[in-house]
């Protein structure tokens, strides 16, 4: 590609910048409430001390990402007139913001990892391993790009697909293991959870149609 596509690069922007964005917001606030109402000891998370500036504080990344999905979907005459299909570049901006996705959910997981794994209760350690090896397999999984100057683009391919694949059976696995042993009740691991799935699927459903498309142009290949 030869310049980098408005759409995911908003969304990134957003993700990244808009959630930094939001913690130096929400910190100078809980910092401000702490030093004015609370003596020092406030006891509860901004959240809960001011939910709706937490939620304000957020609006900022939320308008990028929904701008740079609102680019990648829709088609523009600039790609058109480089003689390249526009569902070809349409399916490119969503494999890239699928793969932001899948970005976020890796570290979000290793973040999960590192916390769940401080708890002092054995039941944990389920989600904990879960979180872990979800965080290993989208960093292969992002590492099959990287690889396609070592080996050939077909095998990089199957790789990304594959590992895609055994992504989704352990978010699949995640979310059971935490509604069976109920570890919902620990707010934390509730929390990450709830942003490893959402992300990890949103990603996962954002590479399906390259993923159909690849596989079209190689049975048509075979058949030829």
């Amino acid at each position: 590609m030869k310049r980098i596509h408005l759409g995911p690069a908003l969304v990134f922007l957003g993700v990244f910048g808009g959630g930094l964005f939001w913690i130096v917001l929400t910190g100078l606030r809980f910092d401000s409430l702490v030093a004015e109402f609370h003596n020092g000891v406030p006891g509860e998370a901004i959240w809960s001390l001011d939910p709706l500036f937490t939620i304000f504080a957020a609006i900022p990344g939320m308008i990028l990402i929904f701008f740079g999905f609102l680019c990648s979907v829709l088609s523009t005459s600039e790609y058109s007139e480089e003689g390249k299909p526009e569902m070809d570049y349409r399916q490119l901006n969503l494999f890239y913001l699928g793969e932001i996705c899948l970005l976020v959910t890796a570290i979000v997981s290793f973040i999960g990892f590192l916390g769940v794994s401080s708890l002092i209760a054995e039941v944990v350690r389920v989600s904990a391993i879960a979180m872990g090896v979800i965080a290993v397999t989208c960093l292969v999984h992002m590492l099959s790009f990287v690889l396609r100057e070592v080996v050939s683009k077909a095998g990089s391919s199957n790789l990304t697909r594959n590992t895609a694949i055994l992504l989704a059976v352990e978010l699949l696995t995640l979310l059971s293991a935490v509604l069976v042993f109920r570890l919902y009740n620990w707010s934390f691991i509730r929390s990450t959870t709830l942003i490893i799935e959402s992300s990890g699927f949103i990603g996962l459903l954002l590479l399906t149609p390259r993923f159909l498309n690849l596989e079209s142009k190689n049975g048509g290949k075979g058949e030829i």
